[in-house]
């Protein structure tokens, strides 16, 4: 993988649906820095949660798993870790895409420490049909924001399954941090997952709480930042047969569109 570009700054007017999410997005944030943390971790100590350390949460085989990233956890794992930020996050994709390649490709990895370079996303020309409204007229393949990487078994890149121990868990991303909780539209929501129900104690609920307010204010902001410094791009049939040929000699084009501004690299 190679980024050859990244945060360029661009002259650009807003649509009238842009404006609308703009101006959506500053409304949420108001109202999220005004959530109470003890009414929060009040809700967390009624639903019960306990880590049952089983992992499940990390590998695919168990549901979606894929974790989204801003662009200052992936520095904090950068520094960690000291991977490049191509071998940390990739693109974040419709699920389908790896779901298909996990069908095709039966090598399951090891962990990211043990295993070769990962080729990361394996598209086919039927899934960049499904992908085409993010293409671009030179046939780059738009996405808004990050994932975690994942083997080509779908587990996390940073799961030490023998163990079922996370490799970063002292800079993990706040998405595992707080699982399997989340707030959507200023409501606390929960994933599936075997450690609800259990009791917990005061303050592990208040840590909860806090982290989880603090990961839905960063992504909200993360996510305004990103539509005002969006550029629209341009779409036609021809930037989907480029994307085609591109693909022949195994290589994706992406453009990443984050808080930073717009992250352009190859995928090969």
């Amino acid at each position: 993988m190679e980024i050859f570009s990244s945060g360029r700054k661009q002259k650009h007017n807003k649509t009238k649906y842009q404006l609308l999410l703009i101006s959506s997005l500053k409304k949420e944030i108001e109202s999220a820095l005004k959530i109470s943390l003890e009414d929060l971790a009040d809700e967390i100590r009624v639903i019960g949660f306990s880590c049952m350390h089983c992992g499940k949460c990390c590998r695919r085989v168990f549901g979606d798993n894929r974790v989204i990233l801003i662009p200052k956890e992936i520095e904090k794992i950068r520094e960690f870790t000291g991977l490049t930020k191509p071998q940390i996050a990739g693109p974040f994709i419709p699920e389908i895409v790896q779901l298909k390649k996990l069908k095709e490709d039966k090598n399951i990895t090891k962990g990211f420490f043990e295993a070769p370079e990962e080729k990361g996303v394996s598209f086919s020309t039927e899934l960049l049909e499904l992908t085409r409204e993010n293409i671009d007229v030179d046939g780059n393949i738009h996405a808004f924001g990050w994932m975690l990487r994942r083997n080509s078994n779908l587990d996390c890149i940073f799961f030490e399954k023998h163990e079922n121990k996370c490799l970063i868990y002292s800079v993990r991303p706040m998405l595992c941090k707080t699982y399997p909780f989340f707030i959507e539209e200023l409501k606390l929501h929960t994933c599936e997952c075997e450690g609800i129900g259990y009791q917990i104690s005061l303050d592990d609920s208040r840590k909860l709480a806090e982290n989880l307010l603090w990961r839905y204010v960063s992504e909200l902001e993360d996510m305004l930042a990103m539509y005002k410094k969006f550029v629209n791009f341009k779409k036609d049939e021809k930037g989907l047969e480029i994307a085609k040929k591109k693909l022949i000699s195994s290589t994706c084009t992406y453009v990443v569109h984050d808080s930073t501004g717009n992250n352009k690299f190859i995928d090969y």
